[in-house]
């Protein structure tokens, strides 16, 4: 009985002891820091706690904010090492200047043409005696009268090859190539036919230059960059029969 009421009597007094051991525990505590918890020593103003609720964004924005003014473009820097192509034009000579044809220095030639011939003053037309040149290897001949000429094959214009004859079956022809190709162009086909367009063929003339030229050209104007010495005229006279002739006596020697 007695130890019933002691244990009665002392539970909630051990029950008060307990529990105010564990405050001062707690208040223990609090009080003093945890050895893992730096230990801060400030001058005695206070730290701005930072507000729990505002999240720092951890990743920066990336995005550039656009501009107003565009950049301006870079144009392409030349390259300032040449190029192969480069060096081989800067290297390469100039092409020289194609010399047109033109009449040689030296203008001597041989050259043998009728001074005049006689016709038939009933005639209209008239071949001129062949013609013979040599010396130069290219030569152009002009050749103007006042009669209609005619080379080659005759009755009309004849067309040969480019730079070789011009102006046939006219008042005024040209004739060029090489010296030999010439001469057989006017000789052909019984020569050179002068005929008149009007009256008689006696009294016309035939006027031939002759020019040494540097290559086959039938420009007119090389006509007169040859030698004087080199030209001809080919005159047309009359074989002396005119038109007026009267039959007369004929005595005859009386025979035996």
């Amino acid at each position: 009985m007695m130890q019933e009421k002691f244990s009665r009597k002392w539970f909630p007094l051990a029950g008060i002891c307990l529990g105010a051991l564990f405050v001062a525990q707690s208040l223990a505590a609090d009080v003093i820091p945890s050895s893992s918890d730096p230990i801060v020593v400030t001058d005695g103003t206070p730290t701005p706690t930072p507000d729990p609720s505002v999240t720092p964004d951890p990743t920066p924005s990336t995005e550039p904010t656009p501009s107003s003014t565009p950049a301006p473009e870079l144009s392409p820097t030349p390259d300032p090492t040449p190029t192969i192509d480069s060096l081989v034009v800067s290297s390469a000579s100039p092409s020289p200047t194609p010399v047109p044809p033109h009449a040689l220095a030296d203008q001597s030639m041989f050259l043998r043409v009728a001074g005049a011939i006689k016709a038939d003053p009933r005639a209209r037309s008239v071949f001129i005696p062949p013609v013979v040149a040599y010396g130069p290897e290219y030569v152009l001949v002009c050749a103007s009268s006042n009669a209609t000429i005619d080379v080659y094959q005759k009755g009309f214009a004849n067309a040969l090859a480019k730079d070789t004859l011009a102006g046939d079956y006219s008042n005024s022809i040209l004739v060029s190539g090489k010296t030999f190709e010439v001469t057989n162009i006017l000789n052909a086909f019984n020569g050179i036919q002068i005929t008149s367009n009007s009256g008689g063929i006696v009294g016309k003339h035939l006027f031939l230059r002759f020019v040494a030229i540097s290559e086959p050209s039938l420009d007119v104007k090389l006509c007169n960059d040859g030698s004087s010495s080199n030209n001809r005229i080919v005159s047309v006279n009359s074989i002396g029969i005119g038109m007026d002739m009267k039959n007369a006596n004929v005595r005859l020697k009386n025979q035996k």
